[in-house]
């Protein structure tokens, strides 16, 4: 019923911002994002994938479904500046994930930056941002529960989150350094994996906008995606275990084993089977370009 209430060009330029932003902050849009990270950390392990996986989910979908698709006009006036935001969150995040020593911190400011890319596919406003948005949001889901889970892991065992702390996870926790590796292609947007399916249709859409060169911007965070990622790998599951942990770390149990390997069997499967989603999305995808005025 809102959807035809046809709202005047002025009220939706009016009103799209306060909108699209109000339910940004509950996404991570830059600059509302600092409670994200934070959150994480004060969280215990199944609310940080609850918070990655569903709730920054609901403020993404939020902005989209009531900002955009109510007030189609505001989107288009105000579709650079989300955009601007968005390559803040996208480059921004992932430096400060480079930088921090917990854990949970990396993952918690690399959600910020994945998020970043969910709210650039949205403000391109066309069919491949859009489809590649939807697949980010899945993707990102899965591999942040996935991260959350095997930090929650470390941790229950090392009573640590302190990267100098770690390492030679691997040894008494060889699944939980797969299932990390699995999530880290993922997050660097390897083709096989969820996150190149999702990614590349959003660099492609911001390629098709007046703001094409926002795209090699983006693509500077999968750098700094990969170096942030091959630290933390290298650090907290290889080299030598602090002698202070050694024999103190039990393995996983079945139960953290099914977690992961389900968790990893949706990117891998999404990553190699895209048709298995693409569809699902395309079609609200198309609902949302007719409101925009496409076909």
């Amino acid at each position: 019923a809102l959807e035809r209430a046809a709202f005047s060009p002025t009220f939706q330029k009016v009103w799209f911002l306060p909108i699209f932003l109000g339910f940004g902050v509950l996404g991570g849009i830059f600059p509302f994002h600092n409670w994200s990270p934070d959150g994480h950390v004060a969280a215990p392990t199944a609310v940080s994938m609850f918070h990655a996986g569903v709730l920054m989910k609901l403020g993404a979908f939020a902005a989209l479904r009531v900002g955009i698709m109510l007030l189609p006009e505001g989107a288009k006036f105000w579709a650079p500046l989300i955009m601007g935001l968005a390559l803040v969150n996208i480059v921004y995040g992932a430096f400060i994930a480079s930088v921090q020593t917990d854990f949970k911190y990396v993952i918690g400011f690399s959600s910020v930056s994945h998020m970043g890319l969910v709210l650039m596919g949205f403000a391109t406003l066309t069919k491949d941002g859009l489809l590649g948005a939807g697949l980010q949001m899945f993707s990102h889901g899965v591999m942040t529960a996935l991260f959350f889970a095997v930090v929650g892991m470390v941790y229950d065992r090392a009573h640590t989150r302190h990267i100098p702390e770690l390492g030679g996870m691997a040894g008494p926790m060889p699944l939980a350094a797969i299932g990390f590796i699995i999530g880290g292609l993922v997050s660097m947007g390897m083709p096989g994996f969820s996150g190149f399916v999702a990614e590349f249709p959003i660099f492609r859409g911001i390629w098709q906008t007046a703001y094409w060169w926002m795209a090699p911007m983006a693509v500077l965070s999968i750098v700094v995606t990969a170096g942030y990622i091959l630290r933390v790998v290298g650090r907290v599951f290889f080299g030598r275990m602090p002698e202070a942990l050694a024999g103190q770390i039990p393995p996983i149990t079945h139960f953290d084993k099914i977690a992961l390997v389900f968790l990893c069997l949706f990117m891998v499967g999404l990553g190699l089977f895209p048709s298995l989603m693409t569809p699902w999305v395309e079609s609200g995808v198309q609902h949302i370009l007719v409101l925009l005025g496409g076909s």
